[in-house]
C-alpha cells in the first residue's frame, strides 16, 4: 500500500536531519583540525620560549662569571699595588712599576670591552686613554708619596698631619699664622663672653669668665700643644728653671726644641707631644730630639768661640750637663723606648694637662707698674716670670689682690 502524506513528510524530514547532521560532523572534524594545529603550534612556541629562556640564563651566567673574574683581577691588581705601595717607601724606581701596573689593570679592561660578544670600541678607546693618564698620575703620586716620606724623616712632626683630618691640619697651619702678633684691636676676653655679659660684668668678673671658658673650651690640635708646652713649662719654672718657650717663639721653625731650660750651668732640651692615646711616640721623634740637643751644643760652643769637641757630648750627657726630655701624653713605642734609653734621653708618658696657675702677674722693668696677662692676651708667651715678686695666679681675684692689673686697656 502506499505511504500517506504524513508519512511522507517524516521521512522527507529524516533526510534532512541526516544532510544537516553530516554537515556538523563535517564541521566539528575540521574544528578539531585546527584546535590540533593551535595546540601544535603553542608547543612549538613555548619550547622555542623555553630554548630562548636557557641561552639568556646560560649567557647571564657566563657574564657574571666574567664580571666575577674582572673584580677578582682588579682586587688582586689593587691588593699588589698596596702591597708596592708598602714596600717601595725607599725604592722610588718602584713608582714606575706600580704606574705599569695600574695600566696594565685597565689594558685587561679595555682588551675585554673589545672582544667580548657585543664589542665596545669606543668604551675600550676610552678606557686606553684613561689608563695612560692614570698611569701619569699614579707615577706621580708614587713619587710625591716618596718624597713625603724622605720630609717625614727628616722632619718627623710633620706626621701629626698625616694623622689628623686634612681639614683639621689646615686649620692649624691657618690657626698658628693667625697666631702670630699683632696689634689688638679689641678685647680678647670678647671671644669668651656675649655682648651682654661683656657689658654687665666688672672687669675682674668677665676676666674670671672668659679665663675659665678659655680652660674648658674645646681646642684644635695646634692650642692644645701649645698650652701643652706651656703646662710643662710651667713645672720646670715651679722648679727653679729659667724657661724658653722656643717652640712657641719660633713655630714650626722650632727644630724640635719646645722648651729649653737652664739652671745652675745645666740645660735641658725638651719636646713635649700632647696626642691621642691611640697614637704613640715612634723612634724617630726620640732621634731628632737627641740631633737638635746635639745641634744646640755645637751652637752654643761656637757662640762661646770655644772648639767643637763633639765626643764630649756624651760625657756632658753622661753628667747631666746637658739633658734632652721628652714629655707625651701618650706612651712610646717599644722601640722609641729603646733608642731613648740607648741615648740616654729622659722620658715622662701618660703626662697629662692638670690643673696649674696660668695668669702671669709680672712687673715692668721700665716703670715698675704690675700688670697681668691672661692666656689669651698678645704678650703672655713673651713676658718672662724672672723678677722678685712676680709669680703665676691661679685666679684674677689673686692677682688683683696683690696690686696688679690686667694688661689690656679698653681704648674708647
Amino acid at each position: 500500500m502506499g505511504l500517506t502524506t504524513n508519512e511522507k513528510g517524516l521521512i522527507s524530514r529524516m533526510l534532512r536531519f541526516d544532510n544537516v547532521n553530516s554537515e556538523l560532523q563535517k564541521k566539528l572534524a575540521a574544528t578539531q583540525q585546527l584546535v590540533n594545529s593551535f595546540t601544535a603550534a603553542a608547543a612549538q612556541f613555548d619550547a622555542k620560549l623555553q630554548a630562548v629562556e636557557e641561552r639568556e640564563a646560560a649567557s647571564r651566567k657566563v657574564l657574571a662569571q666574567e664580571e666575577a673574574a674582572l673584580r677578582q683581577r682588579e682586587t688582586d691588581v689593587a691588593n699588589l699595588e698596596r702591597l708596592l705601595t708598602e714596600k717601595s717607601k725607599s725604592f722610588p724606581w718602584l713608582a714606575s712599576a706600580v704606574a705599569d701596573l695600574v695600566l696594565l689593570k685597565n689594558k685587561e679592561v679595555s682588551d675585554y670591552l673589545r672582544t667580548k660578544r657585543n664589542p665596545a670600541a669606543t668604551a675600550a678607546e676610552t678606557v686606553r686613554q684613561i689608563g695612560q693618564e692614570k698611569r701619569a698620575l699614579a707615577e706621580q703620586l708614587k713619587l710625591a708619596q716618596y718624597t713625603l716620606d724622605q720630609y717625614e724623616s727628616l722632619f718627623p712632626f710633620l706626621t701629626q698631619f698625616r694623622e689628623d683630618d686634612i681639614e683639621e691640619a689646615l686649620l692649624e697651619i691657618t690657626e698658628a699664622y693667625a697666631e702670630q702678633p699683632e696689634p689688638q684691636q679689641d678685647d680678647p676676653v670678647k671671644t669668651y663672653l656675649s655682648p651682654g655679659e661683656y657689658a654687665a660684668l666688672s672687669p675682674a668678673e668677665r676676666n674670671q669668665r672668659a679665663l675659665d671658658r678659655y680652660r674648658q673650651a674645646r681646642k684644635s690640635s695646634f692650642q692644645i700643644g701649645r698650652d701643652y708646652e706651656r703646662y710643662v713649662g710651667y713645672l720646670y719654672e715651679s722648679r727653679g728653671y729659667e724657661v724658653s718657650y722656643y717652640g712657641i717663639e719660633n713655630g714650626k721653625e722650632d727644630l724640635g726644641r719646645d722648651l729649653i731650660c737652664r739652671k745652675g750651668g745645666k740645660t735641658e732640651v725638651v719636646q713635649c707631644k700632647y696626642w691621642s692615646q691611640q697614637k704613640l711616640i715612634h723612634e724617630k721623634h726620640i732621634n731628632q730630639l737627641f740631633g737638635t740637643t746635639v745641634m744646640l751644643y755645637l751652637d752654643s760652643a761656637s757662640k762661646q768661640q770655644v772648639p767643637q769637641q763633639l765626643h764630649l757630648f756624651p760625657q756632658l750627657l753622661a753628667a747631666g750637663d746637658i739633658a734632652a726630655v721628652f714629655y707625651t701624653s701618650t706612651s712610646l713605642s717599644t722601640t722609641a723606648r729603646s733608642f731613648a734609653q740607648a741615648l740616654g734621653i729622659q722620658i715622662h708618658e701618660q703626662v697629662a694637662i692638670g690643673p696649674y696657675p696660668m695668669i702671669k702677674c709680672h712687673i715692668s722693668t721700665a716703670t715698675g707698674e704690675k700688670i697681668y696677662h691672661l692666656p689669651f692676651d698678645q704678650m703672655y708667651d713673651r713676658t718672662k716670670l724672672d723678677k722678685v715678686g712676680e709669680f703665676y695666679a691661679m685666679t684674677v681675684a689673686e692677682a688683683e689682690a696683690k696690686g696688679f692689673r690686667r694688661a689690656w686697656r679698653w681704648r674708647g
